[in-house]
């Protein structure tokens, strides 16, 4: 699934690439398997491992991913910075904002239903 993943993302880049460079064959090619890998592989694979749950605990899922990430571009950000690289710094440290307004989005969507992040204090 990460390969699929990976390659998901790395032939859509590819393919934004391609069409800056107005190769339109090349870009179409590259969109093809990006869609391929997104939508037959992964999904499919996504399915049969059971990786989508019902709402609320991919929600739960999904913010514990995000805090999970949020600490790792954190101390990526600042090792970064400890050996001067700000301009890397700043792009890690743009994630980390991105971060924490994804996983607020999905807490509030989660109160929203009137359940919490943490699966033991569900309420109904």
């Amino acid at each position: 699934m990460q390969c699929d993943a990976f390659d998901a993302a790395k032939y859509g880049r590819l393919a934004a690439r391609a069409r800056m460079d107005s190769d339109w064959d090349l870009a179409e090619a590259f969109q093809e398997s990006a869609d391929d890998d997104r939508t037959e592989h992964f999904g499919k694979e996504a399915e049969f491992g059971g990786i989508v749950a019902s709402s609320p605990d991919n929600l739960r899922n999904a913010i514990d991913a995000e805090t999970r990430e949020l600490a790792m571009f954190t101390n990526f950000a600042s090792e970064a910075k400890e050996d001067g690289d700000l301009g890397v710094a700043a792009v890690f440290e743009r994630i980390c904002s991105d971060k924490v307004e994804r996983r607020a989005r999905f807490e509030a969507v989660l109160a929203d239903m009137g359940l919490h992040s943490d699966p033991q204090t569900v309420t109904a």
